[in-house]
């Protein structure tokens, strides 16, 4: 039997998330828009520091995600609105299940990248998790590509998500919005 509201573990794992990531994506774009040093302008202490507090969080929405997997399993999921149109049905589960997918190729390909040419990779400096690759700079480039390209198409997903969820809350009424949200 398919519960009528994401569990409480669910719920958490979802909202944690959707705060990490909310913050990760202006911090990274902030943070490579800072210029490394001969360049007058460039404060290195602050791109490492950056870039530590983006590592340490992507990884912990990597493990969130792992986790999340794990509860849905467990868990179980509600089924789809019965309201739902054919459009609305097709474009809910496209975007839920890309942004599935986006939440581990986003922090991964980061991680990859990082641990292949700029490691080491530490949770909040101390924990030691950098993967054991090496590669060549165009290597992680290409990698980077990703985590970036990745990441632009997970901050749009993550819009219609938005907006979807409160279309449901302002305009239909259909309770599918407070499935995700503890009453």
């Amino acid at each position: 039997m398919q519960p009528e509201t994401y569990s409480t573990p669910h719920r958490i794992i979802h909202w944690v998330m959707a705060a990490i990531i909310f913050a990760m994506v202006p911090v990274g774009i902030y943070m490579a828009s800072i210029p490394y040093p001969p360049d007058p302008a460039a404060n290195p202490a602050l791109k490492n520091s950056l870039y530590e507090w983006h590592k340490s969080f992507g990884l912990i929405v990597f493990f969130l995600a792992c986790a999340r997997v794990a509860v849905r399993l467990v868990k179980g999921v509600p089924p789809p609105e019965a309201s739902l149109t054919p459009f609305e049905r097709i474009a809910s589960t496209s975007v839920h299940h890309l942004l599935y997918i986006l939440i581990f190729v986003v922090p991964f390909a980061g991680w990859l990248a990082t641990s292949m040419c700029y490691g080491p990779v530490n949770l909040f400096w101390t924990v030691p998790m950098t993967l054991p690759f090496s590669g060549q700079e165009a290597t992680c480039t290409a990698i980077y590509k990703v985590h970036f390209g990745a990441a632009l198409l997970m901050t749009l997903l993550v819009f219609a998500h938005i907006g979807g969820a409160l279309m449901h809350l302002v305009v239909k009424r259909d309770g599918v919005f407070w499935r995700m949200w503890a009453r």
